[in-house]
């Protein structure tokens, strides 16, 4: 049996092992409680026809997220996140099967909330962007994870219903944090290494230097499943400008009838000294559609990103375009078949993915 497969194996053992103690905390009683859910994604990509030959690959892994909840009181809680997933890139032209895996906490907070406001403190990814989880099909979060995505800092930050106006219901939200550097940046299993401040990047500073805040809104009067969400964030560095970015998302939930959704979403991304780079300034575009008809979904995404370095007085311009169909079963267990093809820096690659994806609530 491959050693990847045997560590992965390993690490199921271990996620059901945490999965079984919730049930032994349960009682009649509804505090203290564990509530929790696991996501478990097994994926193959097969890139081929690349203008970069090393890139050709075939590779089959797992992301698997489970995260729980531990209420000591109605409103005070301490929850955590953990994944699983390849934590390494694989060598050029090198196919893996279950390889380079690492288990590592992605969120750990005390936290409390009331039906006006929340408060948390620890390990978190701040409330930046829609499209980076939210973005259809089978790849269309990808250039959105790679790039936009905050995640694993550490700090504090909270939230605030402003209440129901004529734009909808209004979230503001707020958060101060730094690179999480401490023994939870680094994982088990495949070892990603710990973050050091020498490591320099967006965010990662000595002190909590930087903060995004946001404002997100639903229940807007008159358009039934509508949402939008306005961040800034200021990512500071060490020894160069701080990163600024600005996001304005939407998604709509459209019910047509005949039992079909039709959900658009759009999301732009501005960076100012992109990387900590003062001469770099990014532009971020992304728009899918989902359509669905009981278990059946059809999706199709689109991501530009235009860079723009004046030092160098040069701008290009990278994309990704993917298409997906999947069918969803009853007992949780879903099935997609996804194409992307992407254009970095003027090299072109195709790549043809099949998702099996579960998940549980409890």
């Amino acid at each position: 049996m491959p050693q990847g497969f045997q560590r992965i194996t390993g690490a199921m053992t271990l996620v059901a092992s945490l999965l079984m103690a919730p049930a032994a905390l349960a009682s009649d009683t509804p505090f203290p409680r564990v509530t929790g859910s696991i996501s478990v994604e097994i994926q193959n990509d097969l890139t081929f026809k690349a203008d970069d030959r090393d890139l050709e690959q075939n590779e089959l892994g797992t992301l698997t997220e489970p995260s729980f909840s531990f209420w000591l009181t109605e409103g005070f809680s301490i929850s955590t996140g953990l994944v699983l997933e390849a934590v390494t890139d694989p060598a050029p032209r090198e196919g893996r099967f279950f390889e380079g895996h690492g288990f590592y906490v992605e969120v750990l907070t005390a936290s409390y909330e009331s039906d006006r406001f929340s408060l948390y403190a620890g390990k978190f990814g701040p409330n930046f962007s829609l499209a980076f989880d939210a973005a259809a099909g089978v790849y269309g979060t990808d250039m959105s994870e790679d790039d936009i995505e905050l995640a694993e800092f550490v700090g504090f930050g909270g939230s605030y219903v402003l209440g129901e106006t004529g734009l909808g219901r209004l979230d503001l939200s707020a958060s101060v944090f730094t690179a999480d550097r401490s023994i939870l940046s680094n994982s088990v299993f495949k070892e990603r290494g710990r973050v050091s401040l020498a490591d320099g990047g967006p965010g990662n500073t000595s002190g909590l230097e930087s903060f995004v805040i946001g404002l997100d809104a639903t229940d807007v009067p008159g358009a039934d499943g509508l949402r939008y969400h306005l961040a800034y964030a200021q990512l500071a560095t060490e020894t160069g400008p701080a990163e600024k970015r600005l996001v304005a998302s939407v998604e709509w939930a459209l019910a047509l009838g005949n039992g079909v959704t039709l959900t658009p979403l759009v999301e732009y991304v501005r960076f100012w000294h992109a990387g900590g780079d003062a001469e770099e300034n990014r532009h971020y575009i992304t728009a899918s559609i989902l359509a669905e008809r009981g278990p059946w979904n059809l999706a199709l995404s689109f991501t530009g990103r235009r860079t723009n370095h004046a030092l160098f007085g040069q701008h290009w311009f990278d994309h990704q375009l993917q298409v997906s169909a999947g069918y969803a079963f009853e007992n949780g267990l879903s099935v997609d078949l996804g194409y992307k093809t992407t254009r970095e820096m003027g090299e072109q690659a195709h790549t043809l993915g099949l998702l099996l994806a579960w998940g549980h609530d409890f």
